[in-house]
């Protein structure tokens, strides 16, 4: 359950309310897709409000599992690579535009975490770390919401260890901007009540393994698949 004391802000949940919360992001994601996808933009917003939701619960999954749970954000790097180099196809088939899917800004988001922690820890040089976080910041251009999703990330992760009023305010207000200008901006706000709101429910799933990693380019491959067909 969340859990709010003077001085600290902080999400409570377990694996399986993790899981849960994730499957619930991965659903708007795909509802989102749907209307991207296949259908014709005058009738697919209300898809693409349920959508919003989506990028903001996948960062703060990845910035809980990294502050509160302890994993180490080196973990993330070799999967999110691979499947992130076997989704790039189906994602340019199905948005025909070349831009890195959201599994490269989890891929920069999580290597801008390690550097962090590293510096905290004074394992990195402070230059080196420095460089590697413009790098970061330069490559992040080139994937899906751009350097915005990127902070958005590292805001969460910094508002989840924290717990500050100060660090959830910027993580609300980079939420809202990870959208912005999209019509359906707002609705990215509702992604941080669910978040809090998972731990406080008994909805559980068991741990799905590698089920999420296949099921990003498979959908894709799927939606284009009948977008071809209804053409």
């Amino acid at each position: 359950m969340a859990q709010t004391s003077r001085t600290a802000i902080r999400p409570r949940l377990d694996s399986g309310q993790q899981e849960a919360l994730r499957w619930l992001a991965i659903l708007a994601m795909a509802i989102d897709h749907v209307g991207a996808i296949v259908l014709p933009a005058d009738v697919a917003q209300p898809l693409r409000f349920v959508g919003r939701v989506a990028w903001p619960l996948f960062a703060f999954l990845m910035a809980y599992n990294v502050a509160a749970r302890g994993v180490d954000p080196r973990r993330y790097l070799a999967p999110l690579l691979l499947w992130g180099a076997i989704a790039q196809l189906p994602h340019y088939l199905a948005f025909d535009v070349f831009v890195v899917s959201i599994l490269g800004t989890l891929f920069l988001a999580a290597s801008a975490l390690v550097l962090l922690q590293a510096g905290m820890e004074r394992r990195l040089a402070p230059h080196v770390q420095i460089g590697g976080l413009i790098g970061i910041a330069l490559l992040s251009t080139q994937v899906e919401y751009g350097p915005t999703g990127v902070a958005l990330v590292i805001a969460m992760w910094w508002a989840v260890r924290s717990g500050t009023a100060a660090a959830w305010l910027v993580a609300v207000l980079l939420t809202a901007l990870v959208n912005y200008p999209s019509p359906n901006w707002p609705a990215a706000l509702l992604a941080l009540p669910l978040a809090f709101l998972a731990g406080s429910l008994p909805v559980r799933l068991p741990r799905s393994g590698r089920l999420p990693w296949v099921f990003y380019p498979a959908h894709l491959l799927a939606l284009w698949l009948i977008s071809l067909l209804s053409a």
